[in-house]
């Protein structure tokens, strides 16, 4: 199978520094791939480069391709509309507008070619999210708030979709929750690319995983041959047989 989004080469460098150094990765339609690495290892600069949006001025080369487009010269919000659309680290919402209201900011473009989720879609996934419609978002849970943020992604008609931590600040309960929710995504067509800390549950949920260490993919495999690798183990793990 060809792969939906491709990434090739990708150098991404601010000044005479060098964030992430020459990466390839690839999802395919359908397929949940999962990013890891410890702090500082370039995972959100590499997923903030595939997706066009930087805090900075950052020198970025080679290929992002999607279906076969290579968009690496193309607008953050020109990339959201053809399909490529990042849920950044910190959900993003709006706190004090509801759930509801929050929802109903997107929209997507008339032409966008990914899925088309409505409101009534996205409760479809996220159906706590119905009792709360009317809440405002600084009333909801940290899961609740990932939730609304990743309902808001899928309101733009996503191709890839791009999740950066979405686990960060969750009570360890409420990670899986989220995670199994976007399988779920997975599951029915969709195809994710998800940045994560937490390796041990990327791994229950991802289909194949790559493991970035300063800037450079240092391995990559499906999620059961990530498993037993034995840097990810004593890495991330907590040793091997873990």
């Amino acid at each position: 199978m060809s792969a939906l989004l491709q990434v090739a080469d990708l150098r991404v460098g601010y000044g005479h520094s060098v964030a992430v150094d020459r990466v390839d990765l690839d999802v395919r339609e359908g397929e949940l791939v999962a990013v890891a690495g410890a702090n500082g290892a370039g995972k959100s600069t590499l997923v903030n480069a595939v997706a066009g949006w930087s805090r900075g001025r950052p020198t970025v080369t080679g290929a992002v391709r999607l279906a076969g487009r290579d968009v690496v010269r193309i607008p953050a919000h020109r990339r959201t509309g053809l399909g490529l659309v990042l849920v950044p680290e910190g959900k993003g919402v709006f706190d004090g507008m509801t759930v509801d209201e929050n929802l109903r900011l997107v929209r997507p473009a008339k032409d966008a070619p990914g899925r088309r989720y409505g409101i009534d879609d996205v409760y479809g996934v996220f159906p706590q999210l119905r009792d709360r419609a009317t809440a405002r978002c600084s009333t909801l849970s940290g899961g609740e708030r990932q939730m609304v943020a990743i309902g808001r992604a899928l309101r733009a008609a996503p191709r890839v979709l791009i999740l950066d931590e979405p686990s960060v600040g969750l009570a360890p309960r409420l990670v899986m929750q989220v995670l199994e929710h976007i399988r779920r995504l997975v599951d029915d067509g969709l195809s994710v690319l998800l940045v994560e800390q937490n390796v041990r549950a990327a791994l229950e949920v991802a289909d194949r995983l790559y493991l970035l260490d300063q800037g450079r993919v240092s391995g990559s495999g499906s999620a059961a041959e990530m498993r037993d690798d034995e840097r990810v183990a004593r890495a991330y793990l907590g040793g091997l047989g873990a």
